[in-house]
């Protein structure tokens, strides 16, 4: 690692270290945002309910090829920063290449896998005789080149565990421009339709990945991509997964309960999967930019904690947590004041824009909270606490997400549906507030201790 990321981890104050590290990351993630809402944006201005509908529909399996990266997209950062502290720079090398090529073959697996039952998939997703053909030709092409995602999402994610995160923001700043670029000409230009999305975002992500591959080619990183150092060992491999399957295992929960929505809110009319899909895009962006300022904290911590230095650590959380809550606060106006222009800007059916305007507005209730559930879940990922960061990732995904769906929906229909979600993230936020006071008290008393 360069000696000014050490010189910013060790000698900086907290705030000034914690806000370098962040908010190129909060910058990558508005870039990313933009990704993810460029093919529905461009969909919508189609005017077509059917492949809106496909763009929502295929969003599960999206989340399961990002599911894939982030196993090692997780799970190698915690690991690598608490070796950077403990200035272990061999295993670093060796866990960062061992993460990049089992991730992609991992990615490739589940290609081979999606190809063997594309229909059988298809049909649980929910789609219907007028969508299954738009969505299987989207799926089609991002799930055949799915491997330039996972490159994209596991190169960035160890950048940013060396504090590199200039380096990391600049691949999804590229890997967004072209997608915004080529979107429309797809679209509009070619007449492809959800194909030409498809196209521009896998030209995107693999416009990405090929400037991540020149970035570690050039000196000044303590990761390594050559062959030579491709050595799994149980060590590594135990202290990745141990971190990285509750991660990813969260996302594929999440696909499952998206999947799970999608068919329950197929028996209200294909309209209410449109706005569910359209309304998740802020929703998402809201949860994307909380979890994004935090992730920035993630190393930070991992590298005190494997360092011993907890005095150090527990005020970046204290730092850390403060900022956040007041982020999440101001991201209340979005909800609040720009429900109904938010889901104008992608339909003209009045019918989805009133469902999705319901949807924002139960989410709003649990934006507070996002900055609470998230400096737990990285502190428990970075002390390497993998069981009690589990139940935080998994509690809104699915530990209390499943019931609350079923339950809620039995109470009041389809307001029900909607409003779970936001039951969910509260029962979480209580869940990991618990589970956050003991640890909190160890690390400070073993930093008094110390001190």
């Amino acid at each position: 690692m360069e000696d000014k990321n050490l010189e910013l981890l060790e000698q900086a104050s907290v705030p000034k270290a914690i806000l370098k590290l962040s908010l190129p990351t909060v910058l990558s993630t508005v870039v990313s945002l933009l990704y993810n809402l460029t093919d529905t944006y461009f969909i919508g201005l189609l005017d077509d309910p059917v492949q809106l509908g496909a763009i929502s529909l295929a969003f599960p399996v999206f989340l399961v090829i990002q599911a894939i990266g982030n196993v090692f997209g997780n799970g190698a950062p915690s690991y690598i920063s608490r070796c950077l502290g403990a200035r272990r720079m061999e295993e670093v090398k060796r866990a960062g290449c061992v993460s990049v090529y089992i991730a992609v073959l991992a990615t490739l697996g589940m290609t081979l896998l999606y190809f063997c039952f594309q229909q059988p998939v298809l049909r649980l997703l929910g789609t219907s005789p007028d969508t299954i053909g738009p969505t299987g030709e989207y799926l089609g092409i991002v799930v055949g080149f799915s491997a330039v995602m996972t490159m994209q999402v596991i190169l960035s994610a160890l950048l940013r565990a060396e504090s590199r995160i200039k380096e990391a923001a600049a691949g999804v700043i590229i890997g967004t421009i072209l997608n915004v670029v080529f979107d429309p000409v797809f679209i509009f230009v070619f007449r492809l339709g959800v194909a030409g999305a498809a196209w521009a975002t896998i030209i995107g992500n693999a416009c990405a990945a090929g400037y991540y591959l020149i970035v570690y080619q050039k000196r000044g990183t303590a990761l390594s991509l050559a062959p030579q150092d491709f050595r799994p060992s149980r060590r590594i491999l135990g202290e990745v997964l141990k971190i990285g399957l509750p991660a990813s295992a969260a996302q594929i929960l999440m696909s499952f309960c998206t999947v799970l929505v999608n068919n329950l809110a197929a028996g209200y009319g294909d309209y209410v999967i449109s706005a569910y899909g359209v309304a998740g895009k802020l929703s998402n962006m809201v949860y994307m930019l909380v979890l994004g300022y935090v992730s920035g904290y993630m190393p930070f911590a991992g590298y005190h904690y494997g360092a011993g230095n907890w005095e150090r650590m527990l005020e970046a959380f204290r730092f850390t947590w403060i900022t956040a809550t007041g982020g999440s606060l101001v991201l209340l106006a979005p909800y609040l004041l720009l429900a109904r222009p938010f889901m104008e800007a992608f339909t003209s059916v009045e019918e989805i824009i009133q469902v999705g305007m319901v949807f924002l507005f139960a989410q709003a209730w649990s934006v507070p909270l996002l900055g609470t559930q998230f400096i737990v879940m990285c502190t428990f990922q970075a002390t390497g606490s993998a069981g009690r960061a589990m139940i935080v990732n998994l509690g809104r995904q699915s530990v209390f997400y499943i019931p609350l769906i079923f339950w809620f929906r039995s109470l009041w229909g389809l307001t029900g549906l909607i409003y779970s979600y936001m039951a969910a993230d509260v029962v979480t936020t209580v869940a990991a507030v618990a589970l956050a006071i003991p640890l909190l008290r160890r690390l400070r008393g073993e930093g008094k201790q110390r001190a």
